[in-house]
């Protein structure tokens, strides 16, 4: 269960970020603890979010926007945090149909905000309440060191040795079978993509029958009796998301 849920609010206009941040403050009122955060444009939300790696769970997101629009900005989160519950919220009803190539979690309407965000804050809650969240302690050089199995990204062999590499772009390294690190993170996000390395698939950007790209930029090679499995695994990352 996550403790904290951390809420990101972007839009140029002061009062429809106080109207939103009034609505949440109220809905999470005696029932969860919240950071919230606030932006006015999208380039300082990008900075936070993309370049500082600054993970929210929820970004309640205004589509027309001067400099950079709520689309492009939606599209660059994405590519680096697929998993964000993003909340498009808007006066243009038009854009609903354009914006569902973003993957958006709900389409707000400013005019009935007080219903529908409220709406779609309760159903967050529920999917954030589902996913997996589990730490796993791992021993090296005889000092116990505690992972989020949500930050690993992939884990690869090396001499008997398994090569860890974490979201924030660091990598462990420990003496642990595959088979013995698979059994204790215990979760399906993790797939093998050859007898030497799986990955978590929540970080997979792109995938064929023969290789995968990771959100991290790492490229690695799938065996060819993997493919259908890795497939399989992604899919069912993201029906299990919805």
């Amino acid at each position: 269960m996550i403790l904290i849920i951390k809420i990101d609010i972007c839009d140029d206009e002061q009062l429809w970020i106080d109207k939103a941040r009034d609505i949440v403050a109220n809905f999470f009122k005696d029932k969860r603890e919240i950071e919230l955060n606030y932006f006015n444009n999208s380039k300082s939300l990008i900075n936070t979010i993309v370049n500082k790696k600054e993970y929210a769970d929820i970004v309640i997101l205004d589509i027309d926007m001067p400099e950079m629009n709520g689309f492009e900005t939606a599209k660059l989160i994405k590519d680096v945090y697929p998993d964000i519950l993003l909340l498009f919220y808007t006066v243009h009803e038009q854009y609903v149909f354009e914006s569902f190539q973003f993957q958006p979690f709900r389409y707000i309407r400013k005019v009935n905000a007080d219903r529908e965000l409220e709406l779609a804050l309760s159903a967050a809650v529920k999917v954030l309440s589902k996913r997996i969240e589990k730490d796993i302690i791992l021993k090296i050089n005889n000092d116990n060191y505690v992972v989020d199995i949500n930050n690993i990204v992939y884990f690869e062999t090396e001499k008997r040795r398994c090569n860890i590499y974490l979201n924030d772009e660091n990598k462990i390294n420990v003496r642990i079978t595959i088979k013995e690190l698979l059994h204790e993170i215990d979760s399906p996000d993790f797939v093998m993509i050859h007898s030497g390395a799986a990955v978590n698939v929540r970080y997979i950007k792109h995938i064929s029958n023969y290789d995968v790209n990771l959100e991290s930029g790492a490229h690695l090679i799938i065996s060819r009796g993997r493919a259908n499995d890795v497939k399989a695994a992604l899919a069912d990352y993201w029906r299990r998301k919805i």
